[in-house]
């Protein structure tokens, strides 16, 4: 290799580790940043030798005998309005890492105008407690969500039955499905997504989405039963937990 070739070489090795070493060190501050914007607070903690089977966080209604639960800890998570599932998520990792199987809706409020707080109170529960909790969720009803970014402006539109329905960021508005009628949910017209909708055996619910709540595809209702099947695209599947704790923090709109 001449001496040239060489020299240009070694210059472009150089070259290609500087953006490297800048690359590495723009990703930690980014990290950092992130950590930073998503912060986790943990207000109590018991220390519990309980050890679920199973990778769940189960959402516990008001109703709820949380006597009957061991519990875990209490956990605030503060960051962006921009989304607030990702509040849950952070919570839920925590708690589970603490052996948390359950939880229950504690507050939630605004820390200032981008940014709120979300806490909730984890357990270690039984399977007799998730099943009596179970019975005490709501049965048979579609509820449709808006999205999870409070500071965005911009509303939604769908149709139910034909019918046109607007839908804005932090309200969710529910219908009833039953045996007799099957429901029709439409996003984005005749080339859009279409979902048929009818009342299941268990009693389930359905949870659903126009772009990325807690987006689940075909999943496993983890509070009994199987929940509704909705590949990903334009109308969603929300994760049935994070989407019980939603009705706390979400508004009701009422229908046309």
């Amino acid at each position: 290799m001449l001496l040239s070739q060489l020299k240009l070489y070694k210059f472009e090795v150089i070259i290609i580790y500087a953006t490297m070493k800048n690359f590495i060190l723009l990703f930690l501050l980014l990290l950092g940043v992130q950590n930073w914007a998503q912060q986790i607070e943990v207000l109590e903690k018991n220390d519990t030798v309980q050890r679920p089977k199973y990778q769940q966080f189960i959402y516990l209604s008001p109703s709820a005998s949380v006597d009957q639960a061991v519990f875990v800890a209490k956990i605030k998570a503060t960051g962006s309005l921009k989304n607030i599932s990702d509040l849950f998520d952070k919570i839920k990792i925590k708690a589970q890492a603490y052996g948390a199987n359950a939880f229950q809706f504690v507050a939630f409020t605004a820390a200032n105008p981008q940014e709120g707080e979300l806490t909730l109170a984890a357990y270690y529960a039984e399977d007799a407690l998730l099943d009596s909790n179970f019975e005490s969720l709501p049965k048979n009803k579609l509820y449709v969500y808006g999205n999870d970014n409070f500071l965005e402006t911009k509303s939604q539109s769908y149709k139910v039955q034909g019918q046109k329905q607007e839908i804005a960021s932090g309200q969710y508005q529910v219908y009833d499905l039953t045996l007799q009628k099957e429901l029709r949910i439409n996003k984005g017209g005749f080339t859009g997504m279409t979902v048929f909708l009818s009342m299941q055996p268990e009693g389930n619910c359905c949870f659903l989405n126009f772009g990325g709540i807690g987006l689940a595809g075909a999943a496993v209702n983890p509070y009994g039963g199987i929940g509704v099947s909705i590949s990903t695209g334009s109308i969603s599947h929300v994760e049935p937990n994070l989407a019980l704790l939603l009705l706390q923090l979400f508004t009701e709109k009422a229908r046309k």
